[in-house]
C-alpha cells in the first residue's frame, strides 16, 4: 500500500531541511543525471528547488523525480511552457515501457493498459470511474472546491500475479505477494492484476457480467476492496484533497481510503451508501479495544509510525477508519476546515509531532474529551 512503501523517496537529509520554495514553473527544466551507475535525462517542471541545488521534478507523464544535488550532472531550462501529456501520448508511452502484449483501454478520466482480457479492463475503467464520480460528488456536495486532475489517472493491469510481482517489486520489495494492488505516489499510477484469475484467456469468465458475479463473491471481497483503497488514494492526490509529497497524516489519507473502499459491486453505481459501516474495519477497530493504549489517539495523530509498523498497521489502518469516521458524522464542519488546511500543505515541508498535534487540537479542541466522546461513539457501532 502507498503509505508504507511509496512515501520512501530517494532524497538527502540536506535536502529535506533546506527547502527553498515552490516554484511556479512555466519552463521546461532539463536535467541529466546519474542514478546507480546510469545516465538519465529528465525533462519537467521544478515543483521545489532546495537551496542546496536538490529538485522536486515532475516530468511530462506526471511522474515526480526526487533529485539529489549529488546526481547531478547538468542542467538548463527553455522557454516552451511544461504541458502534461494528454490520454493518447500517456498511452504510446505506457506502450514503449511494458513488454509486448500490452494494450489501452481508456475512459473520460483514466487511461488503463493491461494485458489481461478487454473485458476485465473494461470492468476496471468503470469501477473505477464510478468511484471518481462518487468521491468527487461526496466532497463537492460538503462544500470542498475539488479540480480535475491535471493528468490522465493511469492504472496498469497485469494479467498475473506473478508478472505484477516482477514489476512491482522495485517498488515493494518483499511485501509484492502479499498486496493485490497499490497506489505510487512517485509515478502516479495504481498497479494490479487480474483478480479473477482468468489472465488474458477468453472465454466465459471474461464478461463483465461474470467478472461482476465473481468478484462480488464474499471471498474477493477484500482484494477489491484493497484496489479501490488505492485508487482512492489516486484520485485524492490529483482532484486537490491532497497533494502529492506533502506532508499528510497517514490516519487521514488511510482513514479516508478506508472509508471510500468498499463498493457495491451489484449496483451499477458502485457506491449507493457512501460512508455507511467498514465491518471489516469495525470489527477489528473492536476486537482491539480491551489492549488500546491510554495514549493511542495522541500516537495516532502525532506519527505515522503505527502505520508503518507490520505489528500495529492492522489496528491503525482500523482506528484511522473509526477517528474519520466519527469526525465526519459528529464534527463535520471541523472536520471539513481540517482538510482545507491540509489542502493547503505543499510537498517535502514536514510538520513535527507537536505540530502535527497543534494543527489537530487547534479544528478539534482537547485530545482527552475528544479522545472518551470517540470510544463512546464508536462502542456502539455495529
Amino acid at each position: 500500500m502507498y503509505n508504507a512503501y511509496m512515501k520512501c523517496f530517494n532524497l538527502s537529509l540536506a535536502m529535506l531541511s533546506a527547502i527553498l520554495f515552490t516554484v511556479p514553473v512555466v519552463a521546461v527544466e532539463r536535467v541529466s543525471l546519474e542514478r546507480d551507475g546510469k545516465s538519465i535525462h529528465v525533462d519537467g517542471r521544478i515543483v521545489v528547488e532546495a537551496a542546496d541545488g536538490g529538485l522536486l521534478l515532475q516530468d511530462d507523464n506526471g511522474v515526480l523525480w526526487a533529485i539529489t544535488p549529488d546526481e547531478i550532472v547538468s542542467r538548463d531550462s527553455d522557454a516552451f511552457p511544461f504541458e502534461p501529456l494528454d490520454k493518447d501520448a500517456i498511452g504510446d508511452d505506457l506502450l514503449q515501457e511494458l513488454p509486448n502484449g500490452f494494450r489501452v483501454h481508456k475512459t473520460a478520466h483514466y487511461v488503463l493498459c493491461y494485458n489481461t482480457s478487454p473485458a476485465y479492463a473494461e470492468w476496471c475503467g468503470a469501477l473505477f470511474e464510478r468511484l471518481y464520480l462518487a468521491f468527487t460528488t461526496y466532497w463537492s456536495r460538503r462544500g470542498f472546491e475539488l479540480h480535475e486532475p491535471e493528468w490522465p489517472l493511469v492504472a496498469l493491469i497485469f494479467d498475473r500475479k506473478s508478472s505484477y510481482a516482477s514489476y512491482a517489486k522495485s517498488e515493494l520489495g518483499a511485501a509484492t505477494m502479499d498486496i493485490p494492488g497499490y497506489y505510487s505516489l512517485r509515478t502516479n499510477r495504481v498497479i494490479m492484476y487480474d483478480l479473477t484469475g482468468a489472465g488474458g484467456v477468453a472465454g466465459q469468465r471474461t464478461t463483465v457480467a461474470n467478472i461482476t458475479r465473481s468478484l462480488s463473491r464474499p471471498g474477493a471481497e477484500r482484494n477489491v476492496a484493497t484496489i479501490i483503497h488505492e485508487a482512492t488514494h489516486q484520485v485524492e492526490f490529483n482532484c486537490g484533497l491532497h497533494t502529492r509529497y506533502a506532508d499528510i497524516p497517514l490516519w487521514v489519507s488511510e482513514g479516508i481510503a478506508n472509508y471510500f473502499e468498499t463498493p457495491d459491486l451489484k449496483s451499477s453505481k458502485g457506491w449507493r451508501n457512501i460512508g455507511s459501516v467498514n465491518r471489516f474495519r469495525l470489527a477489528e477497530f473492536k476486537r482491539n479495544l480491551r489492549h488500546r493504549q491510554a495514549d493511542s489517539l495522541k500516537t495516532l495523530l502525532s506519527n505515522d509510525e503505527r502505520f508503518r509498523n507490520p505489528r500495529t498497521a492492522l489496528q491503525a489502518y482500523a482506528e484511522a477508519w473509526a477517528l474519520n469516521y466519527f469526525l465526519i458524522r459528529k464534527h463535520s464542519k471541523e472536520y471539513m476546515a481540517y482538510m482545507q488546511t491540509l489542502a493547503k500543505k505543499r510537498p517535502l515541508r514536514y510538520d513535527d509531532p507537536e505540530e502535527r498535534l497543534a494543527l489537530f487540537r487547534q479544528a478539534f479542541g482537547d485530545l482527552d474529551q475528544l479522545n472518551t466522546a470517540f470510544l463512546r461513539y464508536t462502542r456502539q457501532l455495529r
